[in-house]
């Protein structure tokens, strides 16, 4: 097999990440190969109802007018087996890098952040588009840190693949989020980008404020936004209304950018010193998908594997091209609850739903121990388990008994080491004894 394969006009050369439903893959254009694309592949082929909703899609994608702030599509359709694919340029970090490294933004700078990146995702919306996933690791930082709004596919026909909840996701989506469905509307995009700036200036969020409180919990959303130390009051108040519960009280991107262009910065300051650092609960480790390019597994053909429980319920195939239709008129018509679940109502379960499937991936991570008791916290992000081992060679002297957690990510377990994993739920802190 060559070192570089081609979808559609891109070749790629570098796997970055496999889910179930795609895969993603670093690349370039001839027509400029010193630009890094991050290359998005459907797993699946399509046809009928289904390749015309996602050729929809596609069509609005490209007829995008080009913004400084949005990524550019640099090819989008079917490769010559009907699977849908995506090729969007990309950078190596991304905002959340900066805020972590850098610590908060200055003022003026997040509200310079704030207008460019409304006015994107107005003209997104303007075209009959919904992100759906807006965060700082999905905003790249190009050279000379300049900043475009990228993964246009976690919400796209075919593409998309549920995101986690997180504090990033509005109040109206929280059920959908832990279910493992896709869900997204215009005034959920605005939720997303007033956190973002509320992050970029340092602040805490009462519903992040420390591990023990669950960001999926539609009451904590409720509390007030508290102002930001040393930062002018009008800006984290304007940021504070778009992070309404309540999604008919939240501007629309439009008005949002204008407000934030009105905003005063020489106005009275909250009481307190500015925060040195953005709160880890604000800057996700990833992305449901990666969005920068790194050193990774070389490219490889997609091959199913084995039939197995799936970790999260697969995505539901668009059964009309009505129903498409339909999706996209309520969007366009600015529903504010516009939301589209696409899980498959066929699928057998997770594996937090048949404890056969549970101890055998359970089992699949220890290399020896008896498994004694297994269970998964609530919302199904953790596993956790009680594992006996066998004391010496061959079981002889004391053994020792272990509390063992991974986080379901995917289709894989990751084994949580620590206390530091801010998401994890009130059971599992308690579990691990990190109180």
């Amino acid at each position: 097999m060559s070192s570089t394969q081609t979808v559609g006009p891109a070749a790629v050369d570098r796997l970055l990440h496999r889910d179930a439903v795609c895969s993603v893959f670093s690349g370039t254009v001839a027509a400029d190969p010193a630009d890094l694309l991050c290359v998005t592949v459907a797993h699946e082929r399509v046809d009928g109802s289904r390749r015309e909703v996602f050729l929809e899609w596609a069509a609005k994608l490209t007829g995008l007018p080009a913004h400084p702030h949005l990524s550019p599509s640099s090819a989008v359709g079917l490769t010559e087996n009907g699977r849908p694919y995506l090729a969007v340029g990309t950078a190596r970090r991304t905002l959340a890098d900066l805020l972590a490294e850098q610590g908060p933004m200055p003022p003026g700078q997040v509200r310079a952040l704030g207008v460019a990146l409304s006015d994107a995702v107005a003209v997104y919306h303007r075209a009959g588009l919904i992100h759906g996933a807006i965060q700082p690791s999905h905003i790249l930082a190009g050279s000379g840190h300049h900043l475009q709004l990228t993964a246009y596919d976690v919400t796209a026909p075919v593409l998309a693949a549920p995101l986690p909840p997180s504090p990033y996701t509005a109040p109206e989506h929280l059920d959908a989020a832990v279910a493992g469905e896709v869900a997204a509307s215009p005034a959920g995009d605005v939720y997303a980008l007033a956190t973002v700036l509320y992050a970029a200036l340092g602040g805490r969020l009462p519903w992040v404020r420390h591990a023990r409180e669950d960001a999926a919990d539609p009451l904590l959303r409720a509390a007030p936004v508290p102002h930001v130390p040393g930062v002018v009051s009008d800006l984290t108040d304007l940021i504070g209304a778009a992070l309404s519960p309540d999604p008919r009280r939240r501007p629309t991107a439009d008005v949002f950018r204008e407000h934030l262009t009105r905003i005063a910065l020489g106005g009275p300051l909250a009481p307190g010193p500015r925060p040195d650092s953005v709160a880890a609960g604000l800057l996700p480790r990833r992305g449901l998908r990666p969005v920068t390019v790194a050193v990774s597994t070389e490219l490889a053909p997609y091959r199913p594997g084995r039939e197995r429980v799936g970790l999260r319920p697969r995505l539901r195939s668009i059964a009309t091209a009505t129903a498409g239709i339909a999706l996209t008129g309520a969007l366009l018509g600015g529903a504010a609850l516009a939301t589209y679940a696409a899980t498959n109502p066929e699928s057998t379960g997770t594996v937090c739903t048949d404890p056969a499937v549970l101890g055998m991936r359970i089992s699949e991570q220890l290399d020896d121990g008896e498994v004694v008791e297994s269970w998964c916290a609530d919302g199904g992000g953790y596993v956790a388990a009680t594992v006996d081992y066998p004391g010496g060679s061959g079981g002889d002297g004391e053994g020792s008994t272990e509390r063992r957690v991974w986080r379901i990510e995917g289709e894989d377990l990751v084994a949580v080491t620590g206390c530091t994993d801010t998401a994890m739920p009130p059971s599992i802190i308690e579990f691990l004894e990190c109180v």
